[in-house]
């Protein structure tokens, strides 16, 4: 893998970050993954993604859906229309070839096993362990 991001926390901006990050370097050819840990990940399975308190109002949210729209990123809101919604995004993620992961070691921790939403992965702590040592890039922090 050339880059690896690391996702660890339950927010928008988090979330859009990473991710839209993993697709542009997918784009360019890159061999990408995003590993979901500890609130990013507990959010993700119980479909609690925050809102930091900067994004927090309507407006806001408005404008980052309108700029998502100019990036071609997929943030369709789901229940709230004035809202946002980063499962879009993953599959936009996952179509674009973009690895995703969920931790070995908070899904063990959370007992998340078989809670994964649809598009993230499990993997190995081996195999983690095997990514993290290989890729010349790794973003994040656990």
């Amino acid at each position: 893998m050339d880059i690896l991001f690391i996702c660890r926390d339950a927010l928008y901006d988090s979330m859009i970050s990473n991710l839209t990050l993993a697709i542009s370097f997918r784009k360019s050819g890159k061999t990408v993954g995003v590993l979901f840990t500890g609130d990013a990940l507990h959010g993700l399975c119980d479909e609690i993604i925050k809102y930091p308190a900067s994004l927090s109002g309507v407006e806001v949210r408005k404008t980052v859906s309108s700029g998502a729209d100019q990036l071609g990123v997929s943030l369709h809101p789901a229940r709230d229309p004035k809202g946002l919604d980063v499962r879009p995004l993953l599959w936009q993620a996952k179509e674009s070839g973009v690895l995703l992961y969920a931790c070995p070691i908070w899904s063990s921790l959370l007992k998340l096993s078989g809670k994964l939403p649809q598009g993230l992965s499990p993997i190995t702590i081996e195999k983690l362990l095997d990514e993290i040592s290989s890729s010349p890039k790794v973003i994040g922090a656990l």
